[in-house]
């Protein structure tokens, strides 16, 4: 029996797993995700020799899923030049804001510390997004080099590579830096159309297309592994199977339109297969990104909610239960403030009726897709003396539900696909209200994937296809979610009044 093992660099967690060919697990680790590549590379060798002594052998293949927009630069000799640069580092949002402005053409210079570029003619927003299948905002890389150009000008110009977390992690295991076309899609300076990287938006950050990672093929093999891990065999294939959102929705089954994924984690996404990629204009107006397919043969419409884990763990750090101690040094998704407050969310959520009542807007850093409003705030309206601390709690997994709901609807107007079935998968998938509460507001029916991790997993067994298909990669085991009809029927209206809400324009 083969032995697959997968990587999957979260927000939260690293995780590492062996598994078998169907995706059973066999054994995983999971450890906080460092802040530094040097740590992160540690942390996963530690995690592949500990998985390797439980189970008592090393596997026959490495695959690693992962962020997208979270990378580092790295110099000559592959040393990072600087701490990891994640996805929800505020550092960029002018720079982004500048590239936004309808006003000034991506011809001209901006602001003058970082220069200009020749994005084409009539280069403005809109001919990103044709390009790049993607609306610009502070989490893209190159909003990232741009600021570095004018605020640490040392780091770009000593830069030789970009690569981000799944890429670093491979080259720390084979020596050989490369990335997937759904890495490299979300750089904000590849080409999806023609396929490779865009030379006239990467000058605007005075980089070239040879900073970044060639592209390779989810089952394409990287290289061998060269890092010595003990229990595990030198030359073991490792692949980059890909971005972790549409990883774990291949590996889920989610690969044609008409069938649509959850992906839950710290933040959400609800990925559409489409046979083409949508107007741009449409687009830039819902805020949603056209993605090319795992496979390179299509494009996914994604629908992101960025704080969709990260409300509950708002809550939950922000808020201490009876009897608890007083939360200190409290972050939004940080791991050690609110890993005790999991462990006791089952208590805090027995007794909690459903619908709560509470109509929840989740939207902790303001909303992205279907409609974006940028200074978007959480509001909670419906609240009342009756109401508990769980009830609260509960309230913001049903505002996760509801702004799910109208993600799927309106992405299926985009694509033209009406949604057969939601897939879920993710950690909140644990959570039995969560999972309730989805399949009560889902219009289809819901299938929860039932696996340890499924972007983990996923990358596994996308590595035990080294050399071959994705076509060939294996679904993991879904069960239906029970449908209470009496409960969708109580969710009706207060979707309604959701919508109602939540197209209200603010200020």
């Amino acid at each position: 029996m083969a032995l697959l093992c997968g990587i999957d660099v979260g927000t939260t967690h690293v995780k590492v797993g062996f598994f078998d060919e169907r995706g059973g697990c066999v054994s995983s680790v999971r450890r906080p995700t460092p802040r530094t590549l040097p740590a992160l590379v540690a942390a996963v060798l530690e995690a592949l020799e500990e998985c390797a002594a439980r189970t008592g052998r090393g596997p026959d293949t490495i695959g690693i899923a992962g962020m997208a927009e979270t990378g580092v630069p790295l110099d000559d000799s592959g040393s990072p030049l600087t701490p990891l640069l994640w996805w929800n580092d505020p550092r960029g949002t002018q720079e982004a804001a500048a590239l936004r402005d309808p006003a000034a053409s991506l011809n001209a210079p901006h602001g003058g510390a970082w220069g200009g570029g020749d994005v084409g003619s009539g280069g403005d927003v809109v001919e990103v997004y044709a390009r790049t299948g993607r609306w610009v905002d502070a989490k893209a890389p190159l909003a990232k080099w741009l600021w570095l150009r004018a605020h640490e000008p040392d780091v770009p110009a000593a830069m030789r590579w970009w690569a981000s977390v799944p890429d670093a992690v491979a080259y720390a295991l084979t020596g050989v830096l490369r990335t997937h076309e759904t890495l490299a899609a979300r750089t904000l300076a590849y080409d999806v159309v023609r396929r490779d990287y865009d030379e006239d938006l990467l000058s605007l950050a005075g980089l070239r297309p040879g900073h970044l990672a060639p592209t390779v093929r989810a089952v394409e093999p990287v290289g061998g592994l060269t890092a010595r891990v003990s229990g595990v065999a030198a030359g073991v294939p490792v692949v980059i199977a890909g971005h972790d959102h549409a990883v774990g929705a291949w590996a889920s089954g989610v690969r044609r339109p008409g069938h649509v994924a959850d992906s839950m984690g710290t933040a959400e996404a609800v990925l559409a297969p489409a046979a083409h990629p949508p107007d741009p204009r449409t687009g830039l107006a819902m805020g949603i990104t056209a993605d090319p397919s795992l496979d390179g043969t299509g494009t996914v419409l994604v629908g992101g909610l960025p704080t969709s884990g990260g409300m509950l763990d708002w809550l939950l750090g922000l808020t201490t239960a009876p009897e608890d101690p007083p939360a200190r040094g409290v972050v939004e998704g940080g791991a050690r403030a609110t890993a005790d407050k999991y462990a006791a969310l089952p208590a805090l959520l027995d007794g909690v009726r459903l619908p709560t009542g509470i109509i929840a807007e989740p939207y902790l850093r303001g909303r992205v897709a279907p409609a974006p409003d940028r200074g978007r705030r959480v509001t909670m309206s419906g609240m009342g003396p009756d109401h508990t601390y769980g009830d609260l709690l509960a309230a913001a997994m049903e505002g996760t539900c509801l702004h799910t709901r109208w993600t799927v609807a309106e992405l299926a107007a985009v694509t033209g696909a009406e949604a057969e079935r939601l897939v879920v998968f993710g950690g909140q998938v644990r959570i039995p209200l969560w999972t309730r509460v989805k399949a009560a507001l889902s219009p289809v029916p819901v299938d929860v994937v039932r696996a340890d991790d499924a972007v983990c997993a996923g990358a596994a067994l996308i590595a035990g296809q080294a050399g071959g298909s994705l076509d060939d990669v294996p679904v993991l085991p879904r069960e239906p979610q029970p449908h209470d009809p009496g409960l969708a029927a109580a969710y009706r209206p207060l979707y309604e009044r959701f919508l109602t809400i939540a197209r209200q324009e603010h200020g």
